[in-house]
């Protein structure tokens, strides 16, 4: 029986959160870093995890509860290696790759042995999560919480990244990309995005954020046609919203 079995079989006391801080780290005793000089296992993890979590990148890792953070750093090739083997774990509630700004940081628990990382792993039952929220499902959620965090101003550059279909990104910099739903207009959409550019249409269109670079959007608009002139579309700053895209990576155009 490992180190973080024995411990949980003591208490019944759920976790906090699954994106453990560092007061999540003093409230709670029930904790520990893991081993980084041999393989780690938990039989709660989904089929995949522990491939993932013993990969020759990890430099740090460690547990409060149910939750578990395993840090790594590496290259391009090393990390988009890492999130295609992310993309194959199951049963997972949402494959979600989430983008900080900064630097990333490891740590051990408590806080100190810092020590800059790439991204890191961030995962726990979906029950316990359940629990924090006050969350009562019928049939219980089986899955697992298990998310890759990355930070865009590390040695990867963002514009390397491979990221899988089935991964959904996600972080502070998509606010504005989030922000966009069906029935808004295109005038609306204009003040929180810019055009890429390069050739467009009237609809679909690619928008940018300069806040978060590489990553776009395709938004489709409904729009008028001219009859008068062999049905040419007409753009019009109160066309609807009718379809989002996800963000995806891809170079920006220039005119």
């Amino acid at each position: 029986m490992n180190m973080r079995t024995q411990l949980r079989r003591s208490v019944l006391t759920p976790v906090a959160s699954c994106a453990i801080s560092l007061a999540a780290r003093n409230a709670f005793g029930l904790g520990g870093d893991y081993p980084n000089d041999r393989a780690v296992n938990e039989p709660s993890w989904p089929t995949g995890m522990k491939d993932l979590v013993n990969s020759t990148n990890r430099i740090g890792g460690l547990f409060v509860n149910a939750n578990d953070v395993f840090f790594f750093s590496g290259t391009d090739t090393n990390f988009n290696t890492f999130l295609a083997e992310y993309a194959t774990v199951q049963p997972v509630e949402k494959h979600r790759l989430i983008l900080h700004s900064g630097a990333g940081e490891a740590f051990s628990l408590g806080g100190g042995n810092r020590r800059p990382c790439d991204w890191k792993l961030d995962g726990c039952p979906a029950p316990w999560r359940d629990l924090r929220v006050g969350v009562t499902k019928t049939p219980p959620n089986t899955n697992y919480v298990l998310e890759v965090h990355f930070w865009t101003d590390g040695k990867i550059a963002v514009d390397q990244l491979v990221i899988p279909k089935n991964v959904e990104v996600a972080g502070e910099c998509f606010k504005n990309f989030e922000a966009i739903k069906n029935g808004m207009t295109r005038a609306e959409v204009e003040k929180k995005l810019a055009m890429d550019g390069g050739l467009q249409f009237v609809s679909p269109m690619r928008f940018i954020d300069p806040g978060c670079p590489g990553f776009k959007i395709n938004v489709g608009f409904e729009f008028q046609k001219d009859a008068a002139d062999q049905n040419r579309a007409i753009s019009a700053k109160d066309d609807k919203v009718i379809n989002v895209s996800r963000p995806y990576l891809e170079r920006q155009f220039t005119d």
